[in-house]
């Protein structure tokens, strides 16, 4: 898929790499992380290739743990409470589910024209944007469909889904942070896109931008722009590790941290925890991408 998202969009090694350098430095921070180190964009393109374009490091490491949340209605945390149990405040509530689908063989997956993407998979913000449906009708008119092989549709459906439910329309700027499955970097870049963080076909670009790092840590790095929504701030699975069937649940943990602001106290260090963070999302990816969830977590009160 990444190699599709290359030559559909002119995407680079050099601007996945920037997704390695971020998560791995975040991670210095972070007690959980597994891997932390500080790396540059030469030393991920050097690292062994394991499939062109990816090289170890644009990979995550398989790893083993456990992660446990408590999920509760309002009725539910009164019970607890009367039974004496002791819950961690700010609560944090779910303003927002979704959950998309895909085939298996990419082979087997519909393409759509211009008008179906508009009309079933574009973002509000897309929709509403003239300058997007002209540039959107531009890529179609060369020959580009959606998913094709460079996007994961599921992942479309998944934010769009929780968006509309949590009622944001402007991701970029209506979300403190994000934590996602970066089972690859360009499983970041391209999941950027599916959340409507930056358009189809920019994700290589946004990756090296600046805007999803973490203000206040060197990454050494000369990025063009300020941070505006962090994306992995803890590392995520690139750094911390993969534990499959516990990877999502530690996404959560992580993100009920930020919105408790309670980073410094779990990690040891605040140099992770996102300034009065009150909105967060997390992801959790699939197989192929034929299921993917995205959860809008908000700190109550």
């Amino acid at each position: 898929m990444v190699t599709r998202h290359m030559k559909e969009f002119g995407t680079t090694p050099e601007q996945l790499a920037h997704v390695s350098v971020k998560n791995y430095t975040n991670a210095l921070y972070n007690s959980y992380a597994q891997k932390s180190q500080r790396i540059s964009v030469q030393d991920v393109r050097n690292s062994p290739m394991v499939a062109w374009p990816l090289t170890r490091l644009d990979i995550c490491v398989m790893s083993d743990g456990a992660a446990v949340t408590v999920l509760a209605s309002e009725e539910g945390l009164k019970k607890l409470e009367a039974a004496g149990a002791k819950i961690a405040r700010p609560l944090v509530k779910v303003t927002g589910i979704g959950r998309g689908t895909d085939a298996m063989r990419m082979a087997d997956r519909p393409h759509f024209d211009y008008d179906t993407f508009m009309r079933d998979y574009a973002t509000e913000q897309e929709k509403n944007s003239d300058d997007t449906r002209a540039y959107y009708k531009k890529l179609w008119d060369h020959g580009t469909r959606y998913p094709g092989v460079h996007s994961f549709r599921a992942g479309r459906t998944a934010g769009n889904m929780a968006y509309k439910m949590a009622g944001v329309s402007d991701p970029l700027h209506e979300l403190d942070f994000v934590e996602l499955h970066d089972a690859y970097t360009s499983s970041e870049m391209q999941t950027y896109e599916d959340m409507g963080l930056c358009r189809y076909g920019e994700g290589g670009p946004f990756a090296a931008s600046g805007k999803a790092f973490m203000p206040g840590i060197d990454y050494g790095l000369n990025l063009p722009e300020k941070p505006e929504c962090a994306v992995n701030p803890s590392g995520g699975l690139i750094a911390c590790g993969h534990p499959v069937g516990a990877t999502g649940l530690m996404q959560a943990v992580f993100a009920i941290w930020q919105l408790q602001g309670t980073i410094k106290k779990h990690f040891r260090d605040d140099h992770l925890q996102v300034k009065d963070a009150k909105r967060g999302a997390i992801h959790s990816h699939a197989g192929t991408g034929t299921y993917v969830s995205v959860s809008v977590l908000e700190r109550a009160g």
